[in-house]
């Protein structure tokens, strides 16, 4: 055994465990990109990693790439990012940070998709300085926006509201689009909304 170990690490092995090893930590760390952290939290959230692992949501704890954002009943979840843009994510919801990347460079980007629920979110400094880059995916829509201050919302069937995806433009305004080739452009205090299942003839934005 001592002889067949000998001759491994003469013949390169050990200097290969030890390179596999150090880009494993590396492809892990780049994996788990910081994007900003929780700023308060009310009620009942938690987070989910890319691992699976689900964390309380507490107030000054870190929150990475891929992270998804959980609330429950009367919970509700403040995100700030590093480009100084904000998530209030609203009760009942799932929201994911797919993609964040501030370097102050031309290819930064910030994508986020809402899963369910509702989140409020103001743009920051990716929004305002490339607005091609930041972007929300919501149910079967895509907005992106434009120095704004925003809520989307995905209403599911048998609520008071009608079903499908809404977008409430408080300040600035978005681009609401379809995969199908829609788009609309939605001015301050004015909503864009797609309905979960179109009448007959019913536009689609």
């Amino acid at each position: 055994m001592n002889n067949f170990y000998r001759v491994s690490a003469n013949s390169g092995f050990l200097p290969f465990l030890i390179l596999s090893v150090a880009c494993y930590l590396f492809t892990a760390s780049a994996f788990a990109q910081e994007v900003g952290s929780i700023a308060r939290v009310g009620g009942t959230a938690e987070v989910k990693g890319s691992d699976g692992k689900v964390r309380e949501a507490k107030a000054k704890e870190p929150v990475f790439v891929a992270d998804t954002i959980l609330t429950k009943a009367g919970g509700q979840v403040m995100v700030r990012l590093k480009d100084k843009s904000s998530l209030l994510v609203r009760e009942n919801s799932q929201v994911v940070i797919e993609a964040f990347k501030f370097e102050k460079k031309p290819d930064d980007i910030v994508s986020t998709n809402v899963i369910s629920g509702a989140v409020r979110a103001v743009s920051g400094q990716i929004a305002k300085e490339k607005p091609s880059n930041a972007k929300f995916s919501v149910g079967t829509a895509t907005v992106g926006i434009r120095g704004t201050d925003i809520e989307l919302a995905i209403i599911p069937e048998g609520k008071q509201d009608r079903a499908g995806v809404y977008n409430y433009v408080y300040s600035g305004e978005t681009q609401m689009a379809l995969a199908t080739g829609e788009s609309v452009i939605v001015e301050k205090e004015t909503s864009g909304f797609t309905p979960a299942n179109p009448k007959p003839g019913e536009a689609l934005l």
